[in-house]
């Protein structure tokens, strides 16, 4: 034991005046945190949406993906901050923006265009490509404090044919533009360059009101599970177990009561 204990003492002495950064811990500091809105879901990520990284909400139709993204957005914008929205089938609504608290002038709303006017179903991968770009060149412009990619509507045979290569080069260049990247998607694609993995899911609830004569849409209950959480700033979050939170949207008419 006391050649080996020798051995290496000799060992890191010659490293440490060689390679002065070989024996040096690294301590990564913890990222910044965006807030999406709600606090129970704060609570469960930590404390928001981690800035300089990707963070991926899959889930099928009308599983409040959109909401969340724009809860998080007027947030962001908020606090001053400029985001971007690459919108691959024309989903979004200004309107739903806006009442969400969004901002929209420090919001650049980015269109896909349907090439030779044909139909969504004809060429779905032309408009995923010419988002993929479009999110590239946001990067690469710098500006944007959070960036969301909606998916949302695009068929996951689609997603998958993206190389991994693409997620790899986003993660780069979200952490160098200091951009929290956000991914709305059917089924998780990003693989493991998300640094935050969530998953929306429909709750059980009674979405119309018994205020009137006559029922009115009053909101919607949504679920939300961590599935995964890579902050690497923080192990204690890498520790802990998936979690689940209850959400709930509601409609514009319901704050006007």
């Amino acid at each position: 034991m006391g050649s080996a204990a020798a051995i290496r003492v000799e060992v890191e002495t010659k490293l440490a005046q060689r390679v002065p950064a070989a024996l040096t811990l690294k301590i990564k500091q913890a990222p910044e945190l965006f807030s999406t809105g709600m606090a129970d879901v704060d609570a469960m990520l930590g404390g928001g949406i981690p800035r300089n990284s990707i963070t991926e909400v899959s889930g099928t139709a009308s599983t409040g993906k959109s909401s969340f993204a724009l809860s998080l957005l007027a947030n962001v914008t908020k606090l001053g901050n400029a985001c971007a929205w690459v919108d691959v089938n024309d989903a979004l609504s200004p309107e739903s923006a806006a009442a969400a608290g969004v901002e929209l002038q420090r919001m650049l709303w980015l269109r896909m265009s349907a090439e030779r006017k044909q139909k969504l179903s004809d060429k779905p991968w032309s408009r995923l490509e010419q988002a993929l770009k479009a999110t590239d060149l946001l990067l690469q412009t710098g500006g944007f404090a959070a960036i969301v990619l909606d998916m949302s509507d695009v068929l996951p045979q689609h997603t998958m044919r993206i190389p991994l290569a693409t997620w790899y080069r986003f993660r780069l260049a979200a952490e160098h533009a200091r951009s929290a990247l956000v991914f709305l998607t059917q089924s998780p694609c990003a693989s493991s360059c998300a640094t935050l993995a969530l998953r929306c899911d429909p709750a059980q609830t009674k979405p119309f009101s018994d205020h009137g004569e006559t029922p009115l849409f009053a909101g919607q209950q949504y679920q939300l599970l961590r599935e995964r959480n890579r902050n690497e700033g923080s192990p204690f979050q890498q520790r802990k177990p998936a979690g689940r939170v209850a959400w709930a949207a509601e409609t514009q008419w319901t704050r006007c009561r």
